[in-house]
């Protein structure tokens, strides 16, 4: 069976469910705008779901080969779009490694604020490591999206690092050379 909504065509998936049943989903006068929106979106997801499976095999080269993803891990190329994007980021979260739960922040080596420095050779360094940097960078955004707000990233490996912690809900959106991000609350 399939449904016309919003000048769209969707086929029935009863193992599809979006949202919460509420009362006005039993009208039978007028229809439930937010509960059809919500199944909208859910189809959609599934779509995306299903297109990503068909990557699952392949590598990283092979997807920048055949032009699936971009070539490279930094700045956006001049043509790409949110669609394009959306699809790019669900083949991308494949390769990503979620961290367990009880990390909650970016840290590693070198992280903290002394660094090896030889002062011997190079004299005395007062600051941050470009890894420090990046570490707090990243930390800030997680700190700022887990409290609901939006945030930004400019380049592909921030939100791959982002992924680690929130790989389930964790959305983008890309404009015109950056992306927005944000949590979906639940």
């Amino acid at each position: 069976m399939t449904k016309k909504f919003n000048k769209e065509i969707y086929k029935a998936d009863n193992s599809i469910f979006s949202g919460e049943i509420t009362i006005e989903d039993f009208s039978t006068t007028t229809p439930n705008k937010n509960r059809i929106n919500n199944q909208i979106e859910a189809i959609k997801q599934s779509k995306q779901r299903k297109e990503a499976q068909k990557y699952k095999h392949m590598t990283l080269e092979e997807l920048r080969e055949m032009r699936i993803i971009s070539n490279t891990n930094g700045t956006p190329s001049p043509a790409l779009t949110d669609t394009k994007w959306q699809k790019e980021f669900n083949v991308r979260k494949l390769f990503i490694k979620p961290y367990d739960k009880n990390v909650k922040k970016l840290k590693g080596k070198y992280a903290r604020e002394t660094s090896k420095w030889n002062e011997e050779t190079h004299g005395t360094y007062y600051g941050q490591t470009n890894w420090q940097q990046y570490c707090n960078y990243i930390n800030d955004v997680l700190r700022n999206i887990r409290s609901g707000q939006v945030d930004y990233c400019y380049y592909i490996y921030q939100i791959e690092d982002l992924l680690k912690f929130h790989y389930n809900d964790l959305n983008t959106k890309y404009r015109d050379g950056y992306w927005e991000v944000w949590l979906e609350r639940k």
